[in-house]
């Protein structure tokens, strides 16, 4: 893979639609102000170079702020007022500052489904043109829905005034068509910034899971990290660059910490992907964050010369700005981190900024509204859909969903020459919504909040009855902890899970290594035996499920199978307003399942 280092700068793109092209204008005129108040100030420290990192991560669409006990908090509109005061007050103080983003820009919802309605540039990319950050990360959502819809989120952040460079070091785009072509401008290994006469140098790093978890298609994920991370830094190191930050979408920030052990020579280090609470007393906190803090911030990770190395992180959705206050010596390297001025800033109680609540936040307020409005049917009972239980044990809310998948696959088999299903199953990771879905009415703005990704119902004929097992032996790897997205959420069968057996194990890109044997019984509804004391039958299956989860996603065996022309968003929809007749009873989904998942 060809490392691509780019020097930050500046273009000019024709935008594509009236509310982009005033976007841009804007912001323009929003940077000149800042700029040119920059230059009163004192200096702060006596430090040879201070510098601010602003950053965030997962922001996963939630563009609308939320209300909770008359409170609002989030929002683009609100993120965008809280990072334009930092930004300033950094400015003043004659400190460099820089935004930074960890990835997971947009995710499949209401939200996006707003601006795949609307079409490019999407509603997430006006808001991180507005934002003007200095680089992004790639994370996993950004290839939920292909290479083909990153390729238009990047167009369209970058159709304005200025090309915001997005980092990865390990992502080989050789092999698509599209972003092939932005590589060296648009799609770098690193990028380098100039503040305040200082040269800093921004690596990015993308989860080497991302095959299992997203789907990349001809994007190449390489998983040395470590090798590919500390090539990069000596690169910049080579060229002068002596500030250097690491900007990654790991999926936890343990393993940004850990990485930090194998490097060196970099000095600070931004993750994504876990949204871990980082906080000390006097922080203030989303209600309910302070019950849940991961530990301090910064948290500080020892490198592989014995230098202590800042981490950071920030939860997603929006609701907080990280701030770093960083200060260098002449020789670069970090003398301190002011402890006083450092820390996640909550946003809640600002004026949101004019152009994100105008070109942004209104008309997809309004087109969620109207999903809302439509009422496809009512619940008896509360759904539970919060993402421990669809992770880890039965739910009432996976099992609607898996029925809903049988229920498509068995109506439309025909139609395609394919016989009927035996059994069909929901990934847990594909539920989303992670909260309760109330007792009362359902809409079509629930379907897509569970069911969001552009995911098709498909079918796979012939299964060999062991293969099957080890889908749903992958479904258990982490058990009794909740949390994995690959649980298997069942229909048309029950299975017993007995976590004292090994689980499967498997290499990175999937290949098997030790078959599971935790799935100890599998049984069909009509009675028939699959699997029995652990050992599977001589027969083989017509499996039901989502696209994704059939190409070997959450790191399932991958089956050849036929899309059956039906979203599972639309099959969900489907099968509540027809199938159950407007109505998911208490009887048929009972809070905790009927009894088709036992865990031991």
């Amino acid at each position: 893979m060809k490392t691509i280092t780019r020097l930050f700068r500046s273009a000019a793109l024709p935008s594509k639609k009236l509310a982009a092209a005033s976007l841009a204008v804007m912001v323009a005129c929003t940077f000149a102000s800042a700029d040119a108040l920059s230059g009163a100030a004192h200096k702060k420290h006596n430090n040879d170079f201070t510098l601010t990192i602003l950053h965030n991560n997962d922001g996963e669409s939630s563009l609308l702020p939320f209300e909770i006990d008359g409170v609002e908090y989030g929002g683009i509109g609100q993120f965008k007022t809280m990072v334009d005061k930092l930004r300033f007050q950094a400015k003043r103080q004659r400190q460099g500052v820089l935004l930074l983003n960890s990835g997971d820009n947009f995710l499949a919802g209401t939200t996006f489904q707003a601006s795949r309605e609307a079409g490019a540039p999407f509603y997430d990319a006006l808001g991180i043109r507005l934002l003007r950050y200095d680089a992004l990360a790639i994370g996993n959502h950004e290839f939920d829905f292909g290479p083909d819809v990153f390729n238009e989120f990047i167009e369209g952040v970058n159709s304005g005034w200025r090309d915001v460079p997005f980092v990865s070091a390990n992502l080989d785009y050789s092999d698509d068509v599209n972003l092939s072509m932005k590589v060296g401008d648009e799609l770098v290994s690193s990028t380098v910034i100039r503040e305040r006469g200082h040269w800093i140098g921004v690596v990015g790093l993308t989860t080497p899971t991302l095959p299992a978890i997203s789907s990349p298609v001809t994007v190449k994920v390489l998983d040395n990290l470590a090798e590919i991370a500390q090539a990069e830094i000596d690169r910049l190191s080579y060229w002068g660059v002596k500030h250097i930050i690491l900007v990654s979408h790991l999926q936890g920030l343990a393993s940004e910490i850990a990485l930090v052990s194998e490097l060196k020579n970099v000095d600070v280090v931004i993750g994504g992907g876990g949204d871990e609470i980082l906080g000390d007393v006097g922080t203030d906190f989303f209600p309910g964050d302070e019950d849940d803090i991961f530990g301090s911030y910064p948290q500080v990770a020892t490198d592989a010369q014995g230098k202590a190395v800042p981490v950071v992180t920030t939860p997603g959705n929006y609701k907080y700005v990280g701030r770093l206050v960083v200060n260098f010596n002449k020789k670069g390297e970090v003398t301190s981190w002011d402890v006083d001025d450092s820390g996640i800033q909550l946003v809640t109680g600002l004026h949101p900024n004019f152009l994100a609540k105008k070109f942004i936040e209104e008309p997809v307020a309004a087109f969620i509204d109207a999903l809302a409005a439509n009422i496809i049917g009512t619940s008896e009972v509360a759904l539970d859909c919060e993402r421990a239980e669809v992770r880890g044990v039965e739910s009432n809310c996976g099992n609607l969903m898996a029925d809903s998948l049988f229920a498509a696959a068995s109506k439309r088999a025909a139609d395609f020459g394919l016989p009927q299903p035996d059994v069909a199953f929901q990934n847990g990771g594909g539920i989303r919504g992670e909260i309760d879905q109330p007792a009362g009415p359902f809409s079509e703005a629930d379907t897509f909040r569970l069911a969001p990704f552009s995911n098709f119902v498909s079918l796979a004929t012939d299964v060999p009855a062991e293969t099957f097992r080890q889908i749903v032996e992958e479904g258990s790897v982490r058990l009794p902890a909740s949390g994995d997205g690959g649980f298997i959420q069942a229909s048309g069968f029950s299975y017993v899970i007995d976590t004292s057996f090994p689980a499967r194990v498997t290499e990175a890109d999937g290949t098997e290594v030790a078959a599971g044997q935790r799935v100890r019984s599998l049984v069909l509804d009509n009675g028939t035996v699959v699997v029995a004391n652990g050992v599977a039958a001589d027969m083989t299956l017509t499996v039901v499920s989502n696209d994704f989860s059939l190409n070997g996603g959450d790191g399932y065996p991958a089956l050849s199978f036929t899309r059956l022309g039906v979203s599972y968003q639309q099959a969900l929809s489907d099968f509540i307003s027809i199938d159950l007749g407007g109505v998911i009873s208490a009887a048929d989904y009972p809070v905790g399942g009927e009894g088709r998942i036992t865990i031991q």
